[in-house]
């Protein structure tokens, strides 16, 4: 395929990627996590904020707008409730705001974080400042996670609640950075700092090798997700060397020799196959480090998944950790997820940073 070729097929990729977004958009502003798998029919502050970001990242600030303002509404209400009764934030979300009638593992602080994350960009972004109800609902949640950060809950992926990920301390220290930005109040900065300095004091193992961030505390294992650390929590910076030592981990222990990424080395959720989201993630890092060529490489991996029509799903499972599995998860919910918004959303991330170089 010629240079022009690929441009072009790229292009039409990143517009059918906001279509499909766009199209996964209810009216309240809510994003879908996969309007076509019953499971997902819901919006979870975590996949929501990547793909706001996403959208701001390609200029369609309206729509990650309607985003944070859904959310806005939603924590309005909630923190009121959490208040009175004492029980946790519940992490997924009807369109209107309800929780759902099925039990769902809902003691996770990672999506709210990475909401306030996301929230101080756009608002960076668009120059838009946040009005009385929104600063009201900044203050409170971040009060909430201040109150919390430091127990056990469910990581990004809504397992092991008996341990604290670093991952998600990354995200709670980006939330409490960014809300200390938007509310102008440095106390929440000095929340942020307990927060990087537990990660960086607990949440890593040298072992024989170079030291490295761990899945959860007490473990010696990755997990992709501790990509994100750098990228875009920015706990440290992509040449920090524990950072790096990660990245070699991760790419030596959940990456295909193709370039897809799994999301830890025990995962059977469909067998443990390769996701999307996190190749083009790593495919961040490399970017970062200034291997555009190796970017460049999973970007195409990425690509190469996405069906004729452009839809890109969860994960695929060309290579899987467990492939019993595989037919066990189809029984239960069916296929995997396909169009799921987050991997369009990681897509699009990446074709923006590849785009600003």
């Amino acid at each position: 395929m010629t240079s022009v070729g690929s441009d072009l097929r790229r292009e039409l990729l990143r517009q059918h990627s906001i279509k499909v977004i766009r199209h996964g958009q209810t009216p309240e502003g809510a994003y879908l996590a996969a309007p076509s798998f019953p499971t997902y029919r819901y919006s979870w502050f975590r996949d929501g904020s990547f793909i706001a970001d996403a959208m701001d990242a390609n200029g369609l600030h309206d729509s990650a707008a309607a985003f944070h303002q859904w959310v806005v509404n939603v924590l309005e209400s909630e923190l009121a409730s959490v208040s009175a009764s004492g029980g946790v934030l519940h992490t997924r979300y009807l369109p209107d705001g309800t929780h759902g009638s099925e039990e769902w593992p809902n003691f996770q602080l990672d999506g709210f974080g990475t909401w306030l994350w996301a929230y101080a960009g756009h608002v960076a972004r668009t120059g838009h400042a946040p009005d009385s109800r929104g600063i009201a609902v900044v203050r409170g949640l971040a009060d909430h996670l201040a109150e919390r950060w430091s127990r056990p809950n469910f990581d990004c992926w809504e397992e092991h609640q008996r341990e604290v990920h670093p991952s998600t301390l990354g995200a709670l220290y980006a939330g409490f950075v960014a809300a200390a930005g938007l509310l102008g109040d440095r106390y929440y900065e000095g929340v942020a700092d307990s927060v990087r300095s537990y990660l960086l004091e607990h949440g890593t193992h040298a072992g024989d090798g170079d030291r490295h961030f761990t899945k959860h505390i007490g473990s010696d294992a990755v997990d992709a997700n501790l990509l994100w650390l750098a990228l875009p929590y920015g706990v440290v910076g992509v040449s920090d060397p524990v950072y790096l030592a990660t990245v070699d981990k991760v790419r030596r222990d959940l990456q295909d020799p193709g370039g897809g990424v799994h999301r830890y080395a025990q995962d059977t959720y469909y067998g443990g196959g390769s996701w999307l989201l996190l190749t083009a993630d790593l495919a961040q890092v490399h970017l970062a480090l200034g291997q555009r060529h190796e970017a460049e490489r999973l970007l195409a991996w990425v690509e190469a998944q996405a069906d004729p029509n452009g839809d890109m799903p969860e994960q695929v499972a060309t290579h899987v950790n467990d492939p019993d599995y595989v037919p066990h998860w189809e029984k239960t919910w069916g296929a995997s997820a396909k169009p799921l918004l987050w991997s369009h959303a990681a897509y699009l991330r990446l074709v923006a940073a590849l785009a600003s170089q």
